[in-house]
């Protein structure tokens, strides 16, 4: 319901220009931007846990959601220490908030979100950008997230000849 301010035809036009930028993979139509992410969600009941809450065979993820998003990645900086080098990255992902509900997924803290190569999990969320300061004007859905080793994943890269 579109308020006194924010007539229905303002609404109408936010969504499309959000989706000429983003994109929508969901009808197959590219954007302007058009970066693509996998977003992995962690499957407790699958996951083994002991006594303690720890995973001995490490943490199962569902089958990936390919998804469009804007990513602001902040510059990588690595740190040496007895253990070798460790390279550490934060990066933002802003999501279209239609777009994940039409594929029926939503981002929680704890998912694993693939780009460029690197896994991210995702640290915190943010659900407060809203048009007008109207709860049910909230567009999009941005996640903070830190860049984590591949083997804290227990995904193994096959690569073919």
């Amino acid at each position: 319901m579109a308020s006194r301010y924010y007539p229905q035809l303002d609404i109408d036009t936010f969504d499309r220009f959000n989706r000429e930028l983003v994109g929508d993979l969901f009808n197959g139509k590219d954007g302007i931007i058009n970066q693509e992410v996998i977003i992995y969600k962690l499957a407790v009941q699958d996951t083994r846990v002991n006594m303690y809450g720890e995973t001995t065979s490490g943490k199962v993820y569902k089958p990936g959601v390919q998804i469009t998003a804007l990513v602001d990645a902040e510059d990588q900086s690595t740190t040496t220490d007895e253990f070798g080098p460790d390279l550490t990255q934060n990066a933002t992902f802003a999501f279209y908030r239609d777009s994940l509900v039409e594929v029926g997924h939503f981002v929680e803290i704890g998912d694993v979100i693939n780009w460029n190569d690197g896994y991210w999990e995702v640290s915190s969320i943010n659900e407060n950008q809203l048009i007008g300061g109207q709860t049910e004007y909230n567009h999009s859905i941005v996640c903070t997230t830190y860049l984590i080793r591949l083997s804290h994943l227990n995904i193994e890269r096959v690569r073919s000849l």
